[in-house]
């Protein structure tokens, strides 16, 4: 009796929750060759992840034999380690990626995108720090806006020794003054957002490991936008239509915020 009891209060306590995943591709840093920093989130109901795992795992048995692979879209769009199939059958990585977003489609799912152009970050006075704090301060505030007006949230990262303390920084700061603009105050906020995790790639996380490929898809779809990427290829233009898709959701609306 006390163990079906607690079954019920468990599944009461995670119905309402929605989970924020954080990736990114590029680095803030000036010195580092990447033109763009994209700050990915992925965002998705907590009760809903298992399904979500379930449908990944599936789609890795069936294109690479291995439900344990790590998706790492900028190996995968390279064709290279264990991903090198999709370079021998073009219409393999056609269905591949057909597949893919599919998954990544279902209506309970959203994206969230904030990008810096270093080269204009730089222009304006940013340093790399600057642009960290912005873009994880932007995320967190978006998230809470768009997406917990009726839910609570958790939010899970990637880690990175360099970049964590600016993301706990964003955190924090919104616990501590909320989204004043929005009549969101420190208090709301931190009755909202209850956690932040950080992972490694070793703890197989399903939606982290879509934050890092989500990344990728909004710095291409960035190019594209501003004109430096004329000719996508035929797996790029995919990628797009499934942002854009994401992007005109009222329901559960897509993030593409570009900071400078």
């Amino acid at each position: 009796m006390l163990g079906d009891l607690n079954k019920k209060q468990e599944y009461k306590t995670m119905k309402d929750y929605k989970v924020l995943a954080l990736d990114e591709t590029g680095k803030a840093s000036f010195g580092h060759l990447s033109k763009n920093f994209v700050l990915s989130g992925f965002i998705l109901p907590e009760k809903l992840k298992p399904k979500l795992n379930k449908s990944i795992r599936k789609l890795k048995k069936k294109y690479f034999n291995d439900e344990e692979i790590v998706f790492h879209c900028r190996d995968m769009l390279r064709k290279k380690g264990p991903f090198a199939s999709l370079r021998v059958d073009p219409s393999k990585e056609l269905k591949f990626w057909s597949d893919f977003i599919i998954i990544l489609n279902a209506k309970f799912l959203s994206v969230a995108f904030v990008i810096a152009d270093k080269n204009k970050a730089k222009k304006i006075g940013w340093n790399d720090i600057a642009i960290l704090r912005r873009s994880y301060s932007k995320i967190l505030e978006e998230f809470t806006k768009k997406h917990l007006s009726k839910n609570n949230g958790k939010i899970v990262a990637e880690s990175d020794p360099h970049q964590d303390k600016y993301l706990i920084e964003a955190h924090t700061r919104l616990q501590s003054m909320g989204i004043p603009s929005e009549g969101i105050t420190g208090s709301d906020y931190r009755n909202k957002i209850t956690s932040l995790s950080l992972v490694n790639k070793l703890n197989l996380d399903v939606d982290v490991q879509m934050a890092d490929n989500l990344a990728i898809m909004a710095d291409m779809v960035y190019k594209i936008k501003i004109g430096i990427k004329k000719k996508p290829t035929r797996v790029e233009a995919i990628m797009k239509r499934f942002i854009d898709r994401k992007m005109i959701d009222k329901d559960n609306p897509g993030i593409f915020e570009i900071l400078v």
